[in-house]
């Protein structure tokens, strides 16, 4: 419980005798004891106390009205008396002069008794406040010793609770019932007959101010119990809920406070009974808890509280929640934050005259100009109320329920009349901060849960209208005060603060949402600050414009000029650019600042940057032929493009879309549309300057860090391709003809500067002798890794070109302009093409320094391929050495080269090293030879494999033409013969004969035998257009039928037609049978039936015609019974076989000086290829069609 003190009874001591005897009859018994006592007293000796209190108050309410009747009298008589020398007029605001001493001598509640705050001492502040005199003042309190206060409530603010015992937070849900206790006013029916957990349902009517109404509870009595919400989930409940109760006897009456727990079923809140039968209940189980002490398990607790005790200033203090024990004593399990404070009942029409907010206000005016009048001759005009006068007009607002907030108001309006009236808004602005701060703190601590604040401020129309009528003359009487030295532009920080503080109080007066939306209270004050902004803006544009054209001495002072105005383009873009602090301060008036500023600004540097441009383009048109001033004011120009490019995107986010258009400078991409071209031509000088200023550095570089993959050159040239690229994106133009022509000289300037670095680069590499083949060995070097990792890193920026330049978007941009698509993808066709001639060029060169190095290389890994490529190598580690040699370089080159290099160095020497094979393998050897070779030559395939060589580039022709030649000649002589005559076969059926010499038709079949063999029938038809060899241009024409290889047909004699003398068209008719054929012949590969076409001669040999080559898998079975008749004919094309360079026949030829069966089979086939005489008829493919006209020969 808080502490309470003793009520002094000599704080009237100026008074006389009968006067103060009537006050003290009056006045409040002192508390027993120091300390606040418990308001509900237990047992026998409680209950005999409140008897006797009863009867003891009827007997003084008997002696009061017999001693108030004579004191009438004589008060009648003195003021009848000194009524002739008194009157209304003699004393300012009379009627709350009264209403003040009326409530310091009848203060509701607990008097104060701190020194100089003691009714006493109050009331001789309140005399000298008023100006009244001694002998006024005692018929003043004469007067209203009389009106005492007959009708009092108790005003509880039911704030918050905490250290509730509970078992959990989830079943923790309170809420309070407070009432009011009168024991002299108890009797037996009062006693409650229920448990109170059922309670919070069972009020027919609960009243509160700030929250919805619940219903309270009637008693026989009439009382009433009130009901705060429920507090969900919690230990710690807020509840910020008012609630007021009425007083019958200050001494006695008692303010009770149960906290409860809401019970809950099933997660849900428990349905409560019909309220009609809860009025006894609920009674008797609060007076059962209180008379009986006995704890019910949804009570939290109580608080008891003497309305004697209730300090009259009011308190806002933490009181012990109590629960009542078995043995009878009090422990508390709690503390609950409640604010109190006693007034007169606004709704009772009996007594005394109730005051309301204009009376304070009066009151409050009064204070104020008695705190001016008695302040230091020499200290300042704020009017400062002192700790007497502010509790005076506390307990006046109090005692007349004038809220807090209507109080704070009213000492706001107060001080802003006063500046009005007095012409100074300076004096009381930090009295003024104070006191609107304090409204807003008070307003905001009156809400506990932000969800549920209210909108507006609980105040009356009568109050908005004062405090609506005095800000605006303050804001009147600030407008007409404004400072016209104050610079409101540019907005430095320094005349910021000071405008800050000038407008602050305006700023809180304006914030305050007590305003009328309609209105515009600040308009004064905004107008003229509207005006003083704009004539700043102008004052300085114009003095800073003026600057710029002081260089008319100057030769070519455009210069100089454009100089000038880009630095003032960056400082304006730099005072345009909103501040948070600025707009704030200035949007609180109403006024878009950065908006206002934004346009004054723009049309003067608008007009003068339009002008300038024209100027320098006319200059760098005088100078185009002078690369020191196209480069440097192209740079100029370019820095005055990104300032106005910068100034006008803040300026365009300042205003409005709609107003937009007023800006002239968004026209600012137009005026250096001429200056395009030499922007871009400077582009291209420095990137060249800059290419070779990077290879002169690099010439001395010493590459240490093993983790370093190229030199600064390249990064050198890379970043500056970049800074073209990243300076385009930023130039950002919007045309997209203009756009387009810029992308496309910015990639063929690119284009152009790695072409030039890569020539350069191999330029430097002929210096230094890396072209011309040395004897020594050659090892890949760091610097050799760094030299081609220096072009790759390059020329890998061309492939970003596409998105860095955005070229889809702008030339889709292109197409939408000219509203053709073709314009467009020919844009990007440009583009690409571009990027590819530069690839395929870069990729040339580095395919020169590639094969270089497989050059260099070759000469070592020739003399390691030596060592197993010798005719008998010794032993099949004789390839380690190379594998040694390849994987010391390939290592180096897997740790040195970028990994988009690596595999072009490892394809150029795995083709090496396929031609080094192919020229150091012997020719002619054996099979074991090439058998062993080929071996090799798979280890080799294996190592390239594994190091990352993909499968086509291993499968290269070298490497296929070296796999085929080992492979061939890996084969037995007979294998080598079956491939020839395969493919001379397939000749026949696949290829058209270069030259036409006729055709042999033929019927072929075969019939199966006894033991797995057949017999081949054959039977030659004729031939037709067979070319002539005699000299009269004619033929003796025979065929010779034999199978083919001999090695495996040596049984089977070759057989031959009869000589069909003079013609070219011969008809044979002659059928061949090769018995005891093997019948797995027929599906040997390369297994053939020969047929060649002979012209008789009687002098010498026999020429050659042409030959038909067949597979004997071709020929077709026949019955036992049938003929090679019934088998259809077959028209074959005659062909002349040729000389092979390449393939079995080859092999043989090689192989034929230590092998007899190919020297033989060579022999044989020479007999026909080289031996091939010319025809002497028609040479030519149309010879059959010719000789139709001539006429058979026969």
């Amino acid at each position: 419980m808080k502490k309470s003190n003793s009520l002094p009874t000599d704080s009237l001591e100026y008074l006389r005798t009968d006067s103060l005897t009537l006050l003290q009859c009056y006045s409040l018994p002192p508390s027993p004891g120091n300390s606040l006592t418990t308001a509900s007293q237990t047992g026998l000796l409680s209950r005999l106390k409140r008897r006797f209190s009863k009867k003891r108050w009827k007997k003084h309410h008997s002696r009061r009205a017999s001693d108030e009747s004579s004191v009438d009298f004589d008060f009648e008589r003195d003021r009848s008396s000194s009524a002739g020398s008194l009157s209304a007029a003699d004393i300012e605001n009379e009627n709350v002069y009264c209403g003040i001493l009326r409530c310091l001598l009848h203060p509701l509640g607990n008097p104060d008794v701190t020194t100089g705050l003691r009714p006493g001492d109050l009331i001789d502040r309140l005399k000298t406040v008023f100006e009244v005199n001694q002998e006024e003042q005692e018929f003043y309190i004469r007067q209203e010793m009389f009106h005492r206060p007959l009708a009092l409530q108790a005003n509880i603010t039911v704030l918050e609770a905490k250290g509730l015992k509970t078992d959990s937070e989830e079943n923790c849900n309170p809420y309070c019932l407070l009432d009011i206790y009168h024991p002299l006013k108890r009797h037996s029916s009062y006693s409650p007959k229920s448990s109170p957990k059922t309670s919070p349902r069972s009020s027919p009517k609960l009243k509160k101010n700030s929250s919805s109404t619940l219903p309270v509870i009637h008693t026989t009595d009439t009382e009433e119990v009130l009901r705060t919400n429920t507090a969900k989930h919690t230990s710690e409940p807020q509840w910020n809920e008012e609630f007021e109760l009425p007083v019958e006897d200050f001494l006695t009456d008692e303010i009770q406070l149960y906290i409860f727990n809401q019970e809950q079923e099933n997660g849900a809140e428990k349905p409560q009974p019909d309220k009609h039968h809860l009025l006894p209940s609920l009674l008797r189980n609060v007076l059962h808890v209180h008379d009986h002490e006995k704890w019910d398990h949804h009570l939290f607790g109580k608080v008891v509280i003497p309305v004697r005790e209730i300090p009259a200033q009011g308190c806002d203090w933490w009181w012990d929640i109590s629960s009542p024990s078995s043995k009878g004593s009090k422990l508390p399990c709690g503390k609950c934050r409640i604010k109190l404070h006693l007034s007169h009942q606004q709704s009772s029409v009996t007594g005394g005259q109730l005051f309301s907010v204009e009376d304070y206000y009066q009151a409050a005016e009064q204070f104020y100009k008695q705190a001016v009048k008695v302040r230091e001759p020499n200290s300042s005009l704020d009017p400062h109320l002192s700790v007497q006068d502010i509790r005076i007009l506390d307990l006046f607002a109090q005692s007349f329920g004038i809220s807090k907030l209507s109080q704070i108001l009213i000492h706001i309006v107060v001080l802003l009349e006063w500046c009005n009236s007095h012409d100074d808004i300076t004096t009381v602005d930090q009295a003024l901060q104070a006191a609107i701060q304090e409204l807003q703190m008070i307003w905001a601590s009156k809400q506990f849960d932000l969800s549920h604040c209210s909108q507006k401020m609980p105040l009356t129309d009568a109050e908005i209208m004062m405090y609506r009528r005095a800000a605006s003359g303050y804001i009147r009487t600030l407008s007409k005060h404004l400072d016209s030295n104050l610079e409101l532009f540019p907005p430095y920080l320094d005349n910021i603060n000071a405008l800050k503080q000038k407008f602050s109080v305006s700023i809180l007066l304006l914030e305050l949402d007590l305003w009328d939306p309609k209105s515009s209270p600040h308009s004064p004050l905004s107008q003229k600050i509207l005006l003083k902004l704009q004539e700043d803006t102008d004052r300085w544009i114009s003095e800073k414009v003026s600057l710029i054209f002081n260089h008319d001495a100057v030769q070519d002072p455009v210069i100089p000029r454009m100089t000038s105005l880009v630095e003032l383009t960056n400082l304006a873009s730099s005072h345009c650019l909103p501040m948070g602090v600025v707009s704030n301060l200035y949007n609180t008036l109403g006024i878009g600042y950065f908006r206002i500023v934004s346009f004054c600004v723009e049309k003067k540097i608008s007009s003068v940057m339009r002008g300038l441009c024209q100027e320098l383009d006319a200059y760098q048109r005088k100078y185009h032929q002078y690369n020191v001033n196209i480069t440097y004011s192209s740079r100029l120009a370019l820095r005055m493009y990104f300032a106005a490019k910068k100034f006008y995107s803040i300026v365009r986010d300042n205003v409005s879309r709609r107003d937009v258009f007023r800006l002239t400078i968004q026209q600012y991409q137009d005026w250096f549309l001429d200056a395009l071209a030499f922007w871009l031509q400077t582009f291209r000088s420095e990137c060249l300057n800059r290419i070779e200023r990077a290879l002169e550095i690099d010439k001395d570089v010493v590459v240490t860090h093993s983790l370093v993959k190229f030199s600064n050159s390249s990064v050198d040239v890379k970043a500056c391709f970049a800074q073209i690229t990243e300076e385009w994106r930023q130039i950002d133009y919007h045309d997209p003809d203009a756009a387009v022509m810029g992308i496309i000289k910015i990639t063929d300037l690119i284009c152009d500067g790695t072409r030039i670095y890569t020539e350069k680069i191999h330029a430097m590499m002929e210096k230094s002798n890396f072209y011309d083949n040395g004897e020594k060995q050659f090892d890949i070097t760091e610097r050799l890794c760094i030299t081609l990792n220096n072009i790759e890193h390059v020329r890998q920026y061309l492939k970003e070109l596409p998105i860095l330049l955005d070229w889809e978007s702008v030339c889709m941009l292109l197409s939408t302009k000219h509203e053709n698509d073709d314009i467009g993808n020919k844009a990007i066709s440009t583009l690409s093409r571009l990027i590819q001639s530069s690839q395929q060029e870069i990729l040339m060169k580095c395919a020169q320094l590639i094969t270089q190095i497989g050059e260099k290389m070759k000469i070592d890994m020739a003399r390691f391929m030596e060592l197993f490529t010798q005719k008998t190598p010794e032993k099949a580690s004789s390839i380690d050495q190379l594998f040694q040699y390849l994987s010391t370089n390939l290592r180096t080159l897997r740790e040195r080269l970028f990994e988009s290099m690596y595999p072009h160095i490892t394809a150029q020497l795995w083709k090496t090293i396929s031609n080094l094979m192919e020229e150091q393998v012997f020719v002619g050897e054996r099979p074991e030879y090439y058998c062993q070779m080929k071996q090799f030559l798979r280890a080799l395939t294996s190592f390239f494999a594994k190091d990352g060589l993909e499968e086509d580039k291993i499968q290269i022709e070298e490497y296929k033409k070296l796999k085929d030649r080992l492979e061939m000649n890996s084969l037995s002589t007979e294998e080598l013969m079956l491939e020839y005559f395969h493919s001379l076969a397939d000749e026949i059926v696949n290829e058209t004969p270069s030259e036409f010499l006729g055709n042999l038709a033929v019927k072929l079949s075969y019939i199966e035998e006894t033991r797995g063999n057949v017999t081949i029938f054959v039977k030659v038809i004729r031939g037709s257009d067979l070319p002539g060899l005699d000299h009269s241009g004619l033929s003796d024409p025979y065929v010779v039928v034999s199978l083919y290889p001999k090695t495996m047909f040596g049984h089977n004699k070759p057989q031959k037609t009869k000589i069909i003398e003079q013609t070219l068209n011969p008809v044979f008719n002659t059928t061949f049978q090769f018995p005891n054929v093997p019948r797995e012949y027929l599906s040997v590969r390369g297994a053939v039936l020969l047929l060649s076409v002979l012209d008789h001669d009687k002098i010498g040999s026999d020429d050659f015609a042409g030959e038909v080559s067949i597979h004997l898998s071709s020929i077709t079975p026949m019955e036992m019974s049938a003929t090679v008749d019934s088998k259809p004919a077959v028209m074959l094309p005659v062909k002349r076989p040729t000389s092979q360079t390449e393939g079995p026949y080859k092999v043989l030829v090689e192989r034929s000086s230590w092998d007899k069966i190919a020297k033989l089979f060579i022999t044989d086939r020479r007999r026909f290829i080289e031996k091939q005489r010319k025809r002497t008829d028609l040479n030519s493919k149309m010879a059959g069609f010719l000789s139709f006209f001539r006429g058979r020969k026969s």
